[in-house]
């Protein structure tokens, strides 16, 4: 929560950083309503008494003719055996402790929360983006300053990338590049093993990168990106572009 994700929510186009599975520590007290009962007490009581015995604010101050000054000591209980200790009342003379009443122990604040990757416990950071940022780059960013959270973990706490959505979208880009180079060998070859006029096979073989280039530099200057719909386009157009060719040559 400190280390990772704050610097993580600090990178541009980073929307929320949020984290699951993480058990926070805490001392855990279970009291016996029983024990309570035979003591005249209920758990109003140990609520009051723990918080009252468990706090961090100033205690007072000395005002002087010229300065004044604030007492402050920090009174939170830090241990499990500093609750145990802790004085809820007094019986018969004698102090009842809260150890007498409650089984006290390091513990975590959520018992039923809980995360694992890989049959490990973990404690998952989920990034999500901004609305209308790129998330390739997004991404890019994120991989980028992994390394130096890495080294800023202790060493028993690996750091590693479970579930990247951006896989599937550069893998679909890589597709499309590969289909558009492949339908333009086809054309030309296409092209020329029919009509077996070098002119005629040419034109094709000009026009397709072209108006591929032409396209491309079209949507930079207004600001387009490359999405499932201009991948689609241009796998399509890039057909288009050959019957024209074809027709021009005819």
């Amino acid at each position: 929560d400190t280390r990772i994700a704050q610097k993580l929510a600090q990178i541009p186009g980073v929307g929320m950083v949020s984290l699951a599975g993480g058990q926070r520590p805490a001392i855990r007290v279970q009291v016996s309503p029983g024990e309570l009962a035979q003591r005249g007490l209920n758990l109003s009581d140990v609520r009051t008494a723990i918080a009252a015995a468990s706090v961090n604010q100033p205690k007072g101050s000395f005002d002087g003719p010229t300065r004044t000054i604030l007492m402050d000591a920090n009174d939170q209980l830090r241990s499990v055996e500093e609750f145990r200790n802790l004085i809820i009342a007094w019986r018969d003379g004698a102090p009842l402790r809260l150890g007498d009443v409650a089984r006290i122990e390091n513990a975590a604040e959520d018992r039923r929360l809980g995360a694992w990757a890989d049959r490990l416990p973990a404690v998952l950071v989920n990034i999500q983006r901004q609305p209308g940022a790129n998330v390739i780059e997004v991404v890019d960013r994120v991989q980028a300053l992994l390394p130096q959270l890495s080294a800023t973990l202790p060493a028993a706490a690996e750091l590693a990338v479970l579930s990247d959505r951006t896989q599937s979208i550069r893998a679909s880009v890589r597709a499309v590049q590969h289909e558009l180079v492949f339908a333009i060998l086809l054309v030309v070859l296409v092209t020329f093993l029919f009509l077996r006029n070098f002119a005629a096979t040419i034109i094709p073989s000009i026009a397709v990168p072209l108006s591929l280039v032409g396209t491309f530099g079209v949507m930079h200057l207004a600001g387009y990106s490359l999405n499932i719909l201009t991948l689609m386009s241009l796998t399509i157009a890039t057909g288009f572009v050959v019957d024209d060719a074809i027709v021009m040559s005819e």
